[in-house]
């Protein structure tokens, strides 16, 4: 049977007291403190709007699959095996 050993190494992380170029005024050191995205819920959007029709015509295909096939099973004949009648 393989042994594994494991070894915990330690490493030191220094942080950099100077502000990335590419980030100048989007951090916290810039000293502008910005509040976090606020999220809200919107159900007037063409999304939502799209995704309630979706339902409905999804509703209505499955309404209309139903109906061609119980159409369809209607127009089979039925009682195609009836009883001889021997003269």
């Amino acid at each position: 049977m393989h042994t594994v050993e494991q070894t915990e190494e330690e490493t030191k992380v220094e942080l950099a007291g100077v502000e990335p170029s590419f980030l100048k005024g989007q951090t916290r050191r810039s000293g502008c403190d910005l509040s976090p995205v606020r999220i809200s819920k919107k159900t007037d959007g063409s999304f939502s709007r799209t995704a309630m029709q979706q339902g409905a015509l999804a509703k209505e295909r499955r309404v209309s699959r139903k109906a061609q096939t119980n159409q369809w099973i209607d127009s089979i004949p039925k009682n195609l095996n009836p009883p001889w009648e021997d003269p």
